[in-house]
């Protein structure tokens, strides 16, 4: 198996976290790897506001993400671990587990959520991944 993601776009954070901060680090993330322009931050930070969380969608998991193509330089997929829980006000609170998509064409994201699957596909993978206390760690174990 390829890489699914590259270090660059894993981040560990360990400090207390609104969901609004959480969004804009995810965001940033992006930002800085040449994926999305400042403005798809906002785009889903906005998107949250207008719809409700509804990007935690499973347990502990959130798919940070806004529209395709709009303010999307490229496909990508970014993960940061929360270390202290981050609260969206639902039923799969907290989040620890912040996955960042951007996609160029509404379809073109259909090969990252499939590489999300790989990701969190089984029991103990949440677990896995929260335990990391290093990217280095977090990478060889989803990229394994």
């Amino acid at each position: 198996m390829g890489e699914i993601i590259r270090k660059q776009g894993l981040l560990i954070d360990n400090e207390k976290r609104n969901w609004e901060e959480a969004i804009r680090i995810c965001g940033d993330l992006m930002v800085s790897l040449g994926s999305v322009t400042g403005e798809y931050t906002d785009a889903m930070v906005d998107a949250i506001n207008k719809l409700g969380p509804y990007i935690v969608i499973a347990p502990h998991i959130a798919f940070a993400h806004a529209q395709a193509g709009t303010h999307v330089l490229k496909n990508d997929l970014v993960l940061v671990v929360f270390k202290e829980p981050v609260v969206f006000n639902c039923g799969n609170d907290p989040v620890h587990l912040m996955f960042g998509i951007c996609a160029v064409a509404p379809d073109s994201h259909l090969e990252i959520l499939q590489k999300l699957v790989e990701i969190i596909d089984g029991d103990k993978a949440y677990e896995e991944i929260r335990s990391c206390n290093t990217t280095e760690e977090l990478y060889k174990l989803i990229n394994k």
